[in-house]
């Protein structure tokens, strides 16, 4: 039985385009659940379990309708919307085209909207695949897929964390960003990735320059094709997975993404945005530690950095 609203709402929050709000849909694959999950592979991460059912299109709808009625007095404030569903969106078996394309027109229809991301991995990101969403937005929005590198790093992304998504796939996956960008204009296509902070693989001394690495990589590879990146940079801490994995592994400490934002807003270029995320899916296995943490100033400093783009308001963390 799937519940009209999933296990895990995010609450909005700010970004540097407005009101950021993020939706969980359901998955339809097998289980629900994604099939790099259920490969036994991304062993950081536990939103692929998915809710525990396959989703199918009348789930989905209804959980369209409760997302409006939950969300009814911020959606037409909300000016980034993102797209999850515990896998790829953009993948067919988890995700049927009718129902993005009902997605896409959803998102259309907000006033205030300015940007779309669709959460998804590198396979699925094809010229068409977001084409389709490009032109579904029309003019004035952007098109961003939302791709979770973690680490340019090779050891770390394919040995530790065996996000099976090599170097040259990821590549690809940027040049059919740009084929897009060149049918319907650059300021409509984007890319999201997501940057690990201090996971396996790094200590506190080397997490932040795994990060500029990173970040370095995936936006001169998209600036090569006319694509701008926006990054979500993900503080790690300990999952049900990640124990199992990396039990003796800590959680990234404040003061460590704290001096991590910093280093990134310097060093990459001022068009690309930067997102920290201390906003949990609910997967953290230590949430007392969690709420101290949020009980300070940690939240509001953040989110003003994440809506300002201003290092200054983490000073003291």
């Amino acid at each position: 039985m799937t519940a009209l609203l999933p296990p895990e709402l995010f609450a909005p929050c700010h970004d540097r385009y407005g009101v950021r709000l993020a939706l969980v849909f359901g998955n339809h694959a097998p289980g629900g659940r994604c099939p790099w999950f259920e490969g036994d592979a991304c062993h950081h991460c536990d939103i692929g379990a998915g809710e525990g059912a396959a989703f199918d299109l009348r789930a989905n709808h209804a959980r369209l309708g409760a997302f409006v009625n939950h969300y009814g007095d911020v959606l037409p404030r909300v000016a980034h919307l993102l797209v999850y569903n515990s896998g790829s969106v953009l993948s067919r078996r988890e995700m049927p085209r009718v129902l993005v394309r009902e997605i896409v027109a959803f998102a259309a229809a907000l006033p205030a909207l300015r940007v779309l991301s669709l959460d998804t991995r590198e396979p699925y990101i094809t010229r068409r695949s977001v084409l389709d969403v490009a032109r579904g937005l029309g003019p004035g929005r952007v098109a961003r897929p939302v791709l979770g590198l973690e680490s340019a790093d090779d050891r770390i992304r394919e040995r530790l964390l065996e996000k099976r998504m090599p170097r040259s796939a990821v590549l690809r996956a940027v040049a059919h960003l740009g084929e897009a960008a060149r049918e319907v204009g650059a300021e409509r296509i984007g890319l999201d990735c997501n940057v690990l902070l201090a996971g396996p693989g790094t200590t506190p001394a080397t997490a932040v320059d795994d990060a500029l690495s990173t970040a370095r990589f995936i936006t001169d590879a998209a600036r090569g094709h006319g694509v701008s990146v926006d990054l979500n940079v993900h503080p790690y801490y300990p999952s049900v997975r990640g124990l199992r994995r990396f039990p003796d592994h800590p959680r990234c400490s404040p003061a460590l993404a704290a001096s991590a934002a910093r280093a990134l807003r310097s060093a990459v270029p001022a068009d690309t945005g930067i997102f920290v995320g201390w906003h949990d899916e609910g997967h953290d296995q230590e949430p007392a530690r969690r709420a101290r943490e949020l009980a300070t100033r940690l939240r509001d400093a953040f989110d003003a950095f994440n809506r300002t783009q201003d290092p200054a308001w983490l000073d003291g963390l």
